[in-house]
């Protein structure tokens, strides 16, 4: 059986895959009940949100349901990692015959999620049949077919979508590029790889923000050289869809314990404990490191390109500021010399090449400033990174040095630990602290 891309269960042990686009006829008109829902997420009220949706659904009667407001709900259920609730909100629209496109395919996602595949997959080819036309039918049929191991037909679906999809709009260049993406997973999945690489690149094309990451899986591949970083819309995506679940499923699932192993080897490196640091978060995600080290700072700015990571970071309120965008702006942009402490927990994972890292860091940070950070860990690359198997960068002892004493830092300590597991294997990281000569 092969394994392409699809989504990973909620309680899975690994990190999760960017989630597919909504569908494009999905948006609620009136959006509040939304609103409403994504308030109570960010504030990590997992039960009061799923309270919530399941009071909006009673109060929902044959005539009046919108089912594009459920099938947004329902991708928030989804998100939280709780599919059999997001079935139950949509049942009873599947049972009248009143739910949508979007509701059938957020639908069929749960019940995915649930192991319900053949399930999932007679409530797609229903809709197939209603529009045999629809992109998000097909890709979401497709996915479907690839979970119950009927490869040939998902294939079929997907190229389906390349045969109707014009390009002409933004959303048939996004179900392109998704078709794209898809054919290169499942190609790459059957040792393909020159099929493959054509559909990554026919993806890149369609999407030159490249939001499902196809530059990392060409590289992968050894189709490509490493890009320089992951780009900013994929990053976003990942974790816009994963930030409902990410601090229990990373203390949880992955036994995570990056930001505690980062302030022990901070404490033991020499960093005061009296509160004196302006210092800032950089891929503050929900905000974990910024509650372990909020007693050292008289001011911590928190900075993560996932708009919902930052929402759940704000409700944390462990941090004086908050900033939603990507971490070299939010250190280029003000005064020099403004922070005297940086954190970066799991985050330069997302970036190769750390030279315009270290540059905007050593412009930020005051002489004498801490640098406290992870990375995973490489033992030979040549170009001091490489893309590790989970799809993200790993980096080499040397290069971190190289890197620190390029740009005026002093290496205090960098020692390697385990701070999560990945598919119940401990992952090697390494656990740096350095100072701003």
């Amino acid at each position: 059986m092969i394994s392409p891309h699809v989504d990973t269960p909620a309680d899975g042990d690994s990190f999760p895959e960017p989630a597919l686009p909504p569908a494009a006829d999905d948006t609620p008109l009136a959006d509040d009940p939304l609103t409403r829902m994504e308030a109570l997420m960010a504030a990590g009220a997992r039960e009061a949100a799923i309270a919530h949706a399941e009071a909006e659904a009673a109060t929902w009667t044959a005539g009046r349901r919108t089912p594009g407001l459920a099938a947004a709900l329902a991708r928030c259920l989804i998100d939280m990692g709780e599919p059999a609730s997001a079935i139950a909100l949509i049942a009873p629209l599947v049972e009248d015959g009143s739910a949508g496109t979007g509701a059938l395919i957020a639908m069929a996602r749960a019940l995915g999620l649930c192991g319900r595949h053949q399930e999932a997959l007679s409530l797609l080819t229903e809709a197939s049949f209603l529009d045999g036309r629809s992109a998000e039918v097909l890709l979401a049929l497709g996915n479907a077919r690839l979970a119950a191991d009927d490869v040939p037909r998902a294939i079929g679906d997907f190229e389906r979508v390349l045969r109707l999809a014009t390009g002409d709009t933004a959303p048939e260049q996004a179900a392109l590029a998704e078709a794209h993406f898809r054919l290169g997973e499942t190609w790459s999945a059957m040792d393909e790889t020159a099929r493959a690489a054509r559909h990554f690149r026919a993806s890149q094309q369609n999407d030159p923000a490249d939001r499902r990451g196809a530059a990392i899986r060409l590289a992968e591949m050894d189709a490509a050289g490493p890009p320089k970083r992951a780009s900013a819309a994929y990053v976003r995506a990942l974790f816009d869809g994963y930030a409902p679940r990410y601090d229990t499923h990373m203390t949880g699932a992955l036994a995570y314990s990056g930001p505690e192993t980062l302030r022990a080897a901070a404490e033991a490196a020499g960093l005061s404990v009296d509160g004196r640091y302006a210092a800032i978060d950089l891929g503050c995600g929900t905000g974990l490191s910024g509650a372990a080290f909020r007693p050292y700072c008289r001011s911590l700015t928190g900075v993560d390109l996932s708009p919902r990571m930052t929402a759940a970071a704000q409700a944390g309120g462990h941090y004086d500021t908050i900033v939603t965008g990507d971490l070299l702006t939010a250190l280029a942009d003000g005064a020099a010399a403004r922070f005297d402490l940086a954190i970066a927990c799991d985050t330069l994972i997302y970036l190769g090449d750390l030279a315009p890292f270290f540059s905007c860091l050593a412009a930020a940070l005051a002489r004498g400033g801490w640098f406290v950070f992870s990375t995973e860990k490489s033992e030979a690359a040549d170009a001091g990174y490489e893309i590790g198997p989970a799809r993200r960068f790993r980096h080499t002892e040397a290069y971190l040095r190289e890197m620190a004493q390029a740009h005026g830092f002093e290496t205090l300590s960098l020692g390697v630990a385990a701070l999560r597991t990945e598919k119940r294997q401990p992952v090697e990281s390494f656990v740096g602290t350095m100072r701003r000569m």
